[in-house]
């Protein structure tokens, strides 16, 4: 098992992807579904549902896979700026 933090080995992620006929960024989406619901990661049904959706790369997937591969601090920024954008015109003095 991998350690937090941990540097991720992207020549297995890689391989590993190649084998399961998926990109590594949908290998990494359909890892964080089975590791969401544990309960029926070991479903071979359910694993092999969850693999088909990742070889069918749609643009949420995609989303999600930047969310999912962004550093914390990154993410947390993106969230920061979008919150002052959203405050920054409610803030702004009003001349009624």
């Amino acid at each position: 098992m991998s350690m937090p933090g941990a540097d991720i080995d992207a020549k297995r992620l890689g391989d590993l992807a190649a084998r399961l006929g998926v990109s590594p960024r949908q290998l990494v989406i359909a890892a964080a579904r089975l590791a969401a619901d544990p309960g029926r990661a070991d479903d071979p049904a359910f694993r092999a549902r969850v693999l088909a959706d990742a070889r069918e790369e749609s643009p949420a997937a995609e989303a999600s896979a930047r969310v999912l591969l962004a550093p914390l601090e990154t993410f947390a920024v993106d969230e920061v700026d979008r919150l002052f954008a959203q405050i920054w015109p409610a803030s702004a003095p009003r001349n009624d």
